[in-house]
């Protein structure tokens, strides 16, 4: 009897690999045959799943974001009493995850090295995946403002690249402190500060 494969489990199954195997020799270098031997499959396999190397690319950037912005994970986060503690909340997974952050950051710098603007800019899945983090990030903060989410997001990507050229130099610890600081002052300005 013949096997029943569940084909989106398993193209969820490959994707959950891929991060890695691009990571390891970037974007930009690596080959869609390069890429079927880090998954143990063969290259027909791969094309049937990802018909293009940028396919494969986009698709993993859907499924990372729906990953990193879970249902289960906003829970847990939105379940924290203090905007404070969700932040702390928020960079300790970061630092818990930190290579997963930063191979993130460093396939998508990559991808986006080899394009002009104007296909960024137009590039749905991109867009679409960065909405998802600022909502997602909009619902933990329990605000309507996308400016202050990007914020939020802006420091904690350039939190991780920074650490990757300047190493221990930049804490965590110092920086969430101050972030935090500048959050609850959004929140709750002080008399005295001009609108």
């Amino acid at each position: 009897m013949p096997k029943l494969v569940d084909h989106d489990q398993y193209r969820k199954e490959l994707l959950s690999q891929c991060l890695d195997v691009i990571a390891d020799k970037g974007y930009a270098a690596i080959t869609m045959r390069q890429m079927a031997q880090g998954l143990n499959v063969s290259t027909g396999t791969l094309y049937h799943y990802f018909p293009s190397k940028e396919s494969l690319f986009e698709q993993l950037v859907e499924y990372i974001s729906y990953q990193d912005t879970s249902e289960l994970m906003v829970a847990e986060l939105i379940n924290l009493p203090t905007i404070a503690e969700r932040i702390d909340k928020i960079v300790q997974i970061m630092i818990q995850n930190e290579a997963y952050f930063l191979r993130r950051t460093l396939m998508l710098i990559d991808f986006c090295r080899q394009r002009q603007r104007s296909e960024i800019n137009q590039n749905q899945i991109l867009s679409q995946a960065g909405q998802r983090y600022e909502q997602t990030i909009m619902r933990v903060l329990e605000t309507d403002d996308p400016n202050l989410a990007r914020l939020v997001l802006h420091v904690m990507e350039g939190m991780l690249i920074r650490r990757m050229y300047l190493g221990d130099q930049v804490a965590f610890a110092d920086q969430v402190s101050l972030l935090t600081q500048l959050v609850t002052i959004y929140f709750n300005p002080p008399a005295n500060l001009p609108n």
